[in-house]
């Protein structure tokens, strides 16, 4: 039997279902430990996914979007996306952005390193962070 050269995505939100049942090529994730990039025919698993950039190809073009973190499934060639919040790259605001990252970066000054505060203030400047990278991203 011949393998498919195309994968099909499905993303869901607790809000939507973002993109259901679209032939893509490739698919882009945010995965625990990195990068992780699903072709056609890759092996079934499941896996957490982190704040970071997602990405699908359709018809040679990437459509980029920030992850807020969830779970993908890839089972015979269907990818099942479960996140938090999805949103594309282009509607991103870089710029208010930009501006909470300073102001994180300010807070966590006056902030001893290694208390509950200081942990959750460094996780949001990084979820900030993640944000800034995603909406500045080229994929070719």
């Amino acid at each position: 039997m011949a393998q498919s050269q195309q994968l099909t995505l499905s993303v869901v939100t607790p809000e939507s279902s973002i993109v259901t049942d679209v032939a893509v090529e490739s698919i882009i994730l945010p995965g625990e430990e990195g990068q992780l990039t699903i072709l056609p025919g890759h092996i079934n698993f499941i896996t957490p996914l982190r704040p970071g950039t997602f990405a699908y190809k359709v018809g040679g073009e990437f459509q980029i979007a920030f992850l807020s973190g969830g779970f993908a499934q890839v089972f015979n060639g269907n990818v099942s996306v479960l996140a938090e919040t999805l949103d594309m790259a282009q509607d991103l605001d870089l710029a208010a952005t930009e501006l909470s990252v300073a102001e994180y970066k300010r807070e966590l000054e006056a902030l001893k390193v290694g208390t509950a505060e200081y942990s959750a203030l460094v996780e949001k400047r990084d979820f900030a962070l993640a944000k800034i990278r995603t909406a500045q991203k080229k994929i070719h």
